[in-house]
């Protein structure tokens, strides 16, 4: 037993190196999600218990939303979200879908309802314990968004929070509901138009 004792250290350390490096090749394989790329599609449970699939909306303009409860900026742009999407859900219906995924860890996800509940938040909550998607989207931290296209396409990424009922922070989902998707090289060129107005 004291034998043991005396290679306890050693294997413990070997534990933690080992999981660093599962953590790094199993993160290595994605690529950051940029604008013009298809996003990856997803399988998660919203906090009601219901799957949810990100591929089950193609057709559709989708704001994909990264946040946590803990979160001081998720909490401010949270009701300017929620004042968005029921102003779309009464002017497009269901041609747009706001999904804003909840990246707590497991120790913290059962603080999202009681959340929900107090501010009065009623689109579309998924639960991601195990940050399979941070990981899947490389997100950067939270808030981060991504407005997707009917196609799929990342047409907007937005890091950092935003008030959404500003017409102007709109500009994309307005478009693409209006026009329809646009090509990725449009995409991008919008992107260096926005850096270079500063946005």
């Amino acid at each position: 037993m004291s034998g043991m004792r005396k290679f306890w250290p050693y294997l413990a350390g070997g534990a933690v190196f080992l999981g660093i490096v599962v953590y790094i090749v199993m993160t290595y394989r994605f690529a950051p999600v940029k604008v013009g790329m298809v996003a990856p599609d997803f399988s998660l449970k919203t906090v009601d218990g219901s799957p949810l699939r990100l591929s089950d909306y193609k057709g559709k303009v989708v704001m994909l939303n990264f946040w946590a409860t803990w979160c001081k900026p998720c909490k401010q742009e949270m009701p300017s979200m929620e004042m968005m999407y029921e102003g779309m859900k009464q002017k497009v219906g269901d041609k747009f879908v706001l999904i804003a995924v909840n990246e707590n860890n497991m120790f913290y996800s059962n603080q999202v309802a009681p959340f929900l509940k107090s501010h009065n938040i009623h689109f579309l909550i998924p639960l991601d314990p195990l940050s399979k998607l941070d990981h899947l989207y490389k997100i950067t931290g939270v808030p981060e968004t991504f407005i997707l296209d009917q196609n799929g396409v990342v047409a907007q990424h937005v890091i950092g929070p935003r008030n959404w009922i500003v017409k102007q922070n709109l500009a994309i989902v307005l478009s693409l509901l209006d026009k329809g998707p646009m090509t990725p090289k449009d995409y991008l060129a919008l992107k260096t138009k926005e850096a270079n107005a500063g946005y």
